[in-house]
């Protein structure tokens, strides 16, 4: 009888790890539920908005307008694909999409502590609309950033990630200018056409200025720390040293 085959070298954990694939899933999976579970907390609070009331379909698409929302659907969608696969190499878009959640979710957490926080159209209605704001605002960007700094997956990011991540905030502020200059309405104050064009501008400017300093603080990052996964592909690990 022929001895059973050897796993592939650079494939096993090393030893006495737990089974880090399954623990980076679950961990991703969870990241993915909490930005699910932001979103419909902050539309159920939406429903209960007098904005809502009184015009329903202009409030959605102000709900839809938030960044933090926006934000909150893209990490949803990269979360799914790496609950799928915790390891995922992914090619350009991927890549640019996953450090843009990185970044946004980076930059939502900052905004909690400025003036300009928070969903005013229906801040304090109910109680949906307090674990809405806390799910979406802080727990999930410390959910994103300590999932990678945890399982990674590194390195992944790249010069040119970074500079093709910036189409996210690019379209979020496009799309903010052309529908504020159509319906009046713009969700936070540095981009308010109200205040003048030279602001609003400056204000676009500094967005897209400190999404490209976190971008490649993250490259830096992502090239000085560890691999991760780093026991169950060819290559990670002790035995593909």
């Amino acid at each position: 009888m022929s001895e059973p085959l050897a796993p592939a070298a650079g494939t096993r954990p090393a030893a006495g790890r737990y089974n880090e694939i399954f623990v980076a899933r679950l961990f991703h999976a969870l990241t993915a539920l909490a930005a699910l579970a932001g979103l419909v907390l902050e539309a159920v609070a939406m429903l209960a908005s007098p904005v809502y009331g009184a015009a329903p379909g202009h409030a959605w698409w102000n709900f839809l307008s938030y960044f933090s929302v926006q934000a909150g659907v893209l990490v949803f969608a990269v979360s799914v694909s790496l609950a799928a696969d915790s390891a995922r190499t992914g090619g350009r878009f991927w890549r640019a999409a996953r450090l843009a959640a990185l970044v946004a979710a980076v930059l939502v957490f900052w905004l909690q502590f400025t003036p300009y926080r928070g969903l005013a159209e229906f801040t304090g209605l109910n109680a949906a609309t307090v674990w809405g704001d806390r799910v979406l605002h802080y727990a999930l960007p410390v959910l994103v950033l300590a999932c990678w700094l945890i399982f990674g997956p590194r390195p992944r990011i790249r010069p040119a990630a970074a500079l093709w991540s910036l189409a996210f905030p690019v379209f979020w502020l496009l799309w903010t200018i052309i529908r504020g200059a159509v319906t009046g309405w713009y969700p936070y104050p540095p981009v308010d056409a109200a205040a003048g064009t030279g602001p609003m501008l400056a204000g676009g400017v500094f967005i897209l200025l400190g999404w490209l300093g976190t971008a490649f603080l993250y490259l830096l990052l992502d090239r000085r720390m560890g691999r991760e996964p780093d026991g169950y592909l060819p290559g990670f690990g002790p035995d593909g040293r």
